[in-house]
């Protein structure tokens, strides 16, 4: 596969642009498999990777990025196994579902199915531990951010704004409209893994009926 661009970030890391940014997961999947760098983070639309200066000149990461990105094709493209999340749409876990389903002219039965049938994937977390972005919602849909932001979303709320979810891992504040709450524990501090969701795991939203 090939880079649009490589950019040296400072004197210990290096941001990789793919030329196809569904590559992202994939590219950062090859460089995890050799333990010799500090951290490989997925961005929006690149992959940073750090390393030890003390340890590996520019020259050198280079060298293995490059060695690296001749594996990506051998990498599995599906990322982690699938995820089921049960979704409830009450009005408590939901406040904004009605809202969201009007301004797009459907009932909340409609716009939730064209949601849970959207090849849904956590594209990358940030903002808060644990918050996942997902994107591949049906991008005809239209939403935006709430003009007054809550102070307290709670844990497991799933918000949504065009083209993506954001789903919160722990209570905290937010201002993304929020169409339903997973069932799912998302955080789990005393797990040597603490977050269920990650870059490239692909999800699959589920309604209880």
């Amino acid at each position: 596969m090939t880079l649009q661009k490589i950019i040296a970030c400072g004197d210990d890391a290096y941001r990789l642009i793919p030329s196809d940014n569904h590559q992202r997961h994939a590219i950062a999947e090859a460089l995890r498999s050799k333990d010799i760098w500090g951290e490989v983070v997925v961005g929006r639309e690149s992959v940073t990777v750090q390393y030890d200066p003390y340890e590996m000149s520019p020259e050198v990461a280079r060298k293995h990025i490059f060695s690296a990105l001749e594996q990506v094709d051998l990498v599995p493209q599906e990322g982690p196994k699938p995820i089921t999340l049960r979704i409830r749409i009450d009005e408590k876990s939901a406040p904004d579902l009605l809202t969201c389903a009007e301004a797009n002219g459907l009932s909340i039965n409609d716009f939730l199915d064209r949601i849970t049938s959207s090849d849904l994937v956590v594209d990358m977390l940030g903002f808060a531990p644990g918050f996942a972005y997902v994107s591949g919602v049906d991008d005809t849909l239209v939403g935006q951010r709430l003009e007054h932001p809550r102070q307290l979303t709670h844990a497991g709320s799933v918000g949504f704004i065009q083209g993506f979810l954001g789903i919160y891992a722990l209570d905290g504040p937010g201002g993304w409209p929020i169409i339903g709450q997973v069932s799912e524990r998302l955080f789990d501090k005393t797990s040597g893994n603490p977050v269920l969701l990650a870059p490239g795991t692909r999800i699959k939203l589920e309604v209880p009926q």
